[in-house]
């Protein structure tokens, strides 16, 4: 089992699912947090806070001592600005990545999105953020470091574990994911047997049918 679990965008909408997941499976997660007192009132006692802005690459160090997953749940807030997609899915992946070669982490898990080879997709006028997580990824790909990049369909925030669940490569299918099911895929990946160096897409099927995770995730290739 894994022991040391830093967790960036802990405190979001699906980061908070994610921790709790994490914390409800055994695990102590740590968290990079900007704000500790939100931090204390979500989940108590239960993780270990660490100060830090994935933005200032100076703060990052300290906290990725001695991790050995990094799972990155960030994601930018406004079109344009200190917490823009340039800013915070390109710049702060790219400082993530970096501390973490640094400090020798292992196993680099990162949220990115669906549809991001493709720039007309609605999504990228906010802020040109497909664009720009995809840039993030290519920092990830290419840094050295063994990684999982998830890319999620529109998130939801319905109930998960009704729907089947599609894992796809080359970003050609388009559809929905719940946050819970998400937070799910990204605990699996801490135990299933993952390729080193993957990235996929993770979408609803239509069928109700309970997510057979061996079968998934042997269906993915390295990049």
């Amino acid at each position: 089992m894994v022991n040391n679990i830093l967790v960036a965008g802990g405190t979001g909408r699906t980061g908070q699912i994610i921790v709790r997941d994490l914390i409800a499976h055994g695990y102590h997660p740590h968290l990079l947090v900007r704000d500790r007192d939100k931090a204390t009132a979500l989940f108590g006692e239960d993780v270990t806070l660490h100060q830090g802005d994935v933005r200032d690459f100076s703060t990052l160090i300290e906290p990725l001592a001695g991790m050995e997953v990094l799972i990155s749940a960030i994601g930018s807030c406004s079109p344009v600005g200190k917490n823009c997609p340039k800013r915070v899915d390109y710049e702060g992946v790219a400082n993530l990545v970096r501390a973490a070669q640094i400090q020798g982490v292992g196993h680099f898990i990162l949220i990115s999105s669906i549809a991001v080879t493709h720039p007309e997709h609605p999504l990228n006028r906010f802020g040109k953020i497909l664009d720009w997580k995809r840039k993030g990824e290519e920092i990830l790909q290419n840094s050295g470091l063994n990684y999982t990049i998830i890319r999620p369909g529109g998130l939801t925030d319905t109930p998960g574990g009704d729907c089947a669940l599609v894992f796809s490569q080359g970003d050609q299918v388009l559809g929905t994911l719940s946050r819970e099911d998400l937070a799910q895929i990204c605990l699996q990946v801490l135990t299933e047997p993952t390729p080193p160096h993957v990235t996929f897409e993770a979408i609803e099927a239509c069928e109700k049918q309970a997510a057979n995770w061996s079968e998934l995730f042997a269906s993915l290739v390295p990049d």
